[in-house]
């Protein structure tokens, strides 16, 4: 293979000029090497920011916690408010949120299905949480009580039901029997068929 002296010159020529970066050891094409960061860094940021999101929903006083198309809080409300109360006192800063009340009828509508909002009755249960709060030394209550949706979304009846069933039936086989259910292990009838 015969180099012409013009390509020679040119050659040289282009090294002197510096296009040649590759060649001169130029750094703008030069890349380190990757280095992978420890096993679980990049989603740990991500599982912390669901814990937090959790967190703030342990702070949503549902619309069951209180009776019927009332403004008192039931028992479970009651003990929910004082845990909330020490968690605020505790240095925890999350909004308190009262769900949206939805099990009011409308004389207006065909079926009267207890099925409507009622923003009335859902302030007078933030200002109840309010003066709860307040009583138990929540000094910015007011500011922090919010009348909004739930931040998790709730079960429809037949999922609560079948929540509840597979709850007291114990496991995943809801009769007992392991896997199947019905005490026969995997099949659940206890023999071949």
């Amino acid at each position: 293979m015969k180099i012409t002296c013009f390509t020679r010159r040119l050659a040289l020529l282009l090294l002197a000029a510096g296009f040649v970066p590759a060649v001169s050891g130029g750094d703008r094409h030069y890349h380190p090497r990757y280095v992978m960061p420890p096993l679980g860094s990049i989603s740990d940021e991500i599982w912390q920011r669901q814990e937090h999101n959790a967190e703030a929903s342990d702070f949503v006083v549902y619309q069951h916690e209180f009776k019927l198309n009332g403004i008192r809080l039931n028992w479970a409300g009651e003990d929910h408010v004082k845990q909330i109360a020490m968690r605020l006192q505790s240095g925890q800063d999350f909004p308190v949120v009262i769900e949206r009340s939805v099990t009011t009828a409308r004389e207006d509508t065909t079926y009267k299905y207890p099925v409507h909002p009622n923003p009335e009755l859902d302030l007078r249960r933030r200002e109840v949480i309010v003066q709860a709060l307040l009583a138990m030394g929540v000094t910015d209550a007011d500011e922090r009580v919010v009348v909004a949706p739930a931040f998790a979304q709730g079960f429809k009846a037949t999922e609560a039901a079948a929540t509840y069933l597979r709850g007291i039936m114990g496991g995943a086989g809801g009769g007992g029997g392991g896997f199947g259910g019905g005490g026969g292990g995997f099949g659940g009838g206890g023999g071949f068929f």
